[in-house]
Order: structure tokens, then sequence, then C-alpha cells
């Protein structure tokens, strides 16, 4: 693995498999804001990508979970700002938990399909990664 920026909150690294991993290592708004600014560079650099794929992990964030919802939102008004952005391909690395299987469910139902994101408990990180690099839905 090739550490690209290392920040107290965040952590971004790209895998030998070339898959872009940004690991949450508090769940701070400092940690979300540079989390965005890393997909932003990663936006920049990568234009001419026909497919990004990403690994976020979010289990060690700490005791609080690291807020989905406002990542969605900050995520739509990123698109906003880079239309013509590589189609991204995500694996969401989790604790255990039914929640989880909730969002993933309520997440494949509105995303736009440009884009593909599926939850993963972190034990299932082997096969989270087979999924990513595949092409399957």
């Amino acid at each position: 693995m090739k550490l690209v920026s290392s920040n107290a909150g965040c952590e971004y690294t790209i895998t030998e498999q070339g898959i872009h991993q940004l690991i949450f290592r508090e769940s701070s708004k400092e940690a979300i804001d540079e989390f965005f600014h890393v997909l932003e560079r990663i936006f920049i650099d990568t234009a001419d990508q026909a497919t990004n794929r990403y690994i976020i992990d979010i289990t060690q964030s700490g005791e609080r979970d690291v807020s989905l919802v406002s990542n969605v939102q900050r995520f739509r008004r990123l698109e906003t700002l880079f239309p013509k952005r590589p189609r991204g391909r995500t694996i969401i690395l989790h604790r255990p938990g039914l929640a989880y299987t909730f969002i993933d469910s309520f997440i494949r139902a509105i995303a736009p399909s440009r884009d593909i994101t599926r939850f993963f408990p972190v034990d299932k990180r082997e096969e989270a990664i087979a999924w990513v690099l595949s092409e399957s839905r």
C-alpha cells in the first residue's frame, strides 16, 4: 500500500490493486472535512479514468460512528462541483450491525446508477475487495 496522506482523522492510501482506501480514525467534523478534501483531489487527479474504486473503513473511528447522513449530503454537493468525475464503485466497511443492512438497501434504491456503494461488515473485507474489483452490481 502507498500512503498518500495521513491526517489525524482520515488516512488515505492506495492499495496494490489501485483502490483508494480512506480510513476514518475519528468521527469528527475535521475528519469528514479531510475525507471530502481527499475526494476532491482524487476526482481532479483521476478525471480521465472510467471508474474509481474505494474502500471506506468506518470501523476505526472510535466510540462514535461516522455520520453517514452528513456524508451523503456533502457528497451530493460534491457531485455538482464535479459532474464529469469518474464513476464510483465503493465499499464501506462497518462494524456488524442490523442498521447497515437497512442502509445498504436504501442506498441501492436511491443512488445514481453511475455510482455503486455496498456495505460490508469488516470481517468480510476480502469478499468486499473481490466485489469492488468486479463489475457486478
